[in-house]
């Protein structure tokens, strides 16, 4: 509960108190370490001034006060004083807040920082809301820095790395826990669409609501999709296009015709985005999402 309040991971924690004395809980009758308030925001504080450059080695003896003072040089304190309520809890978050942070980290090139951010918001939101409050609109954004020339290719590739892993660590423990809801979905992209955002959004939306799903990746013939669909049977196929892909449109349509052809009429084929190159399906088993949006109200029901 402590590392869960805190935000510093158990064997983190451990290590701290073992190696650096950073903390000294006190332990009840069983032997098991009962950590105080002010224990905990000392964690905290510790774990944001490591985010930040220090390391734990230098910092570990500092009294509390010595953390704030340093927590308030670096904007983390509040005007009347307090450590602000995002380093003493990761209970809940200002994804406004937590926005402005990532891009400053970003066009710092603070990859750390950003790592440390993502771990946060992982422990407190939801699948949907990391989907639609974070991730999403950071995308909008990086779109816009990058037109700007604020920030350039090796900084989007660096963010686009590390969004990937925390998006594939949060969606693998969904996935160890398999739900008994009837509804199973493939996800992929058609062959030769190699961007995996749309998807991993798609995946994280099926994970908020208990779904199971089987990603498959990226750029995946349509042989190999329907090849996929006979072995897991699922009933939903989700096939994500990007707008920036200059996928030929006849191609994307010849692709959705031979996948309909081919897969069972009791599966439905979900078309993440844009309709512009796609000849609109009347077949009940088809269904268009042009946004995450969409898509959002189209899962939830299931």
């Amino acid at each position: 509960m402590a590392s869960r309040i805190s935000g510093v991971g158990v064997h983190t924690i451990r290590a701290w108190e073992k190696r650096y004395s950073a903390v000294t809980p006190l332990r009840n009758n069983s032997g098991r370490r009962v950590y105080s308030q002010i224990e905990i925001e000392r964690l905290s504080m510790l774990s944001e001034l490591c985010s930040l450059g220090h390391t734990i080695g230098h910092i570990a003896n500092w009294s509390n006060e010595e953390l704030k003072d340093n927590l308030k040089k670096l904007g983390k304190i509040e005007g009347n004083g307090e450590v602000k309520s995002e380093v003493l809890s990761f209970g809940s978050v200002n994804s406004g807040e937590s926005l402005d942070s990532l891009v400053l980290a970003l066009k710092m090139y603070k990859l750390d920082v950003i790592s440390h951010e993502f771990n946060k918001l992982k422990l407190v939101l939801s699948p949907k809301q990391l989907a639609f409050d974070i991730i999403q609109p950071l995308m909008v954004e990086v779109g816009n820095l990058i037109r700007k020339g604020e920030i350039n290719l090796s900084q989007e590739q660096a963010l686009m790395s590390l969004i990937k892993f925390h998006m594939g660590a949060a969606l693998y423990k969904q996935v160890q826990h398999k739900s008994k809801k009837p509804v199973s979905i493939l996800i992929t992209t058609p062959e030769g669409d190699f961007d995996e955002m749309v998807i991993l959004l798609s995946a994280l939306l099926a994970a908020n609501y208990n779904l199971n799903f089987y990603y498959l990746g990226p750029n995946l013939p349509v042989s190999s999709l329907v090849e996929a669909s006979k072995s897991i049977n699922p009933s939903h196929i989700i096939l994500g296009t990007t707008p920036m892909i200059d996928l030929d449109g006849h191609f994307l349509n010849q692709y959705i015709e031979r996948l309909l052809s081919y897969i069972d009429s009791n599966q439905t084929l979900i078309l993440r985005g844009s309709s512009s190159m796609v000849e609109l399906q009347t077949r009940p088993n088809f269904h268009l999402a042009k946004s995450l949006k969409h898509l959002d109200d189209y899962l939830k029901v299931l």
